[in-house]
């Protein structure tokens, strides 16, 4: 059986092997390029002046290349060698001698489940090693491991994704019994599943750290009146490889302000803008009454004694075991799709 299920998967596999061979060449003919650039630009220097154009200009032809096709990898695999696995044999009708042998079903369908899901985790995990290795000197300089973009290009995630996109395709196979739409399924199902682990599921799986900052470390911070409401704002100040996920202007008390006190406060430190600003929420007109720069600036370095920014985030340390725990979201995921399939 392990012979037959080879000889079935020897075409596939060696494609693949030529392909993932002029991949690790490439990646490793200009990684060493990339590093030396690096060297010679001052990687950490840069970084601590800030201004890292030169170095990220060298590397982002093929920056643009290496992590989207990291990203669409697992989906090919699970299009490709896992929908067919099942839908193929009933499609075309060879399910009538391959299943009426000596051999069960459950052991043929192990035997080529166990073959053609290894060599795609191997691929997974060796295209992930890879493209981390080409990143490294990027992202000592970007500092921004939790973007959603690199998060998922980088470390042992791609291991699980690949084994959730290959069982995604059996089971797809073995429902819809045709290996085109399997495909479709496969696509849809595992796009959809990225999509709604990152938006609504990656944030929650570890606890939360907060801390209290100046509210000049927003990017923007000011003052909104709208038709309902006066309230304070500030977008996510940045961490490095930290992931912000939330933040608000607060009192000394750590209290979210409200319209009344947040005048008091103004007329106190920022009496010009406290003016522009409306006394009854409900006349207000839509519109910005301050951001940082300029004039308002100096007001919020005036507040800075009232008021703090209190970011909620993921620290840098929570990196790898938010890696370790979606990784084995979708390996059981993976098991309970082949649970499905048996």
């Amino acid at each position: 059986m392990s012979w037959v299920a080879w000889r079935q998967f020897r075409p596939q596999a060696l494609v693949t092997l030529a392909l993932l061979g002029a991949f690790a060449v490439l990646v490793l003919v200009s990684g060493l390029h990339l590093r030396g650039a690096a060297g010679s630009l001052g990687g950490a220097r840069c970084a601590a002046r800030g201004d890292c154009r030169a170095l990220l200009g060298h590397a982002k032809p093929l920056a643009d290349l290496l992590g989207p096709a990291l990203i669409a990898l697992p989906a090919l695999l699970g299009m490709f060698w896992g929908a067919p696995l099942v839908a193929r044999e009933l499609e075309s009708g060879t399910y009538r001698l391959a299943w009426t042998q000596s051999v069960s079903r459950r052991r043929w369908l192990s035997v080529r489940v166990a073959l053609v899901g290894a060599a795609a985790l191997a691929v997974a995990g060796l295209a992930s090693w890879l493209v981390s290795w080409w990143f490294a000197p990027v992202d000592a300089v970007n500092m921004n491991r939790f973007d959603p973009s690199v998060f998922t290009a980088r470390g042992v995630v791609a291991v699980g994704y690949a084994a959730f996109a290959f069982a995604l395709g059996v089971a797809s196979g073995a429902v819809a019994r045709r290996t085109l739409p399997a495909m479709v399924v496969t696509l849809l199902g595992f796009v959809a599943a990225r999509i709604a682990f990152t938006l609504w599921v990656r944030a929650h799986l570890l606890a939360t750290s907060t801390s209290l900052a100046s509210p000049t470390a927003g990017k923007d911070v000011g003052f909104l009146g709208t038709p309902t409401s006066v309230k304070l704002f500030a977008s996510l100040p940045s961490i490095p490889n930290a992931w912000p996920l939330s933040s608000a202007l607060v009192d000394r008390a750590g209290r979210v302000l409200g319209a009344a006190r947040l005048h008091a406060a103004l007329a106190r430190g920022c009496p010009a803008i406290a003016s522009g600003l409306p006394q009854n929420p409900g006349n207000a007109t839509k519109g910005h009454a301050g951001l940082v720069g300029g004039t308002f600036e100096p007001c919020l370095r005036r507040l800075a004694h009232q008021l703090r920014l209190r970011v909620t985030y993921q620290p840098p340390s929570h990196f790898w075991p938010l890696q370790a725990l979606e990784t084995g979201i979708f390996l059981a995921a993976g098991l309970a799709l082949l649970a499905l399939t048996v």
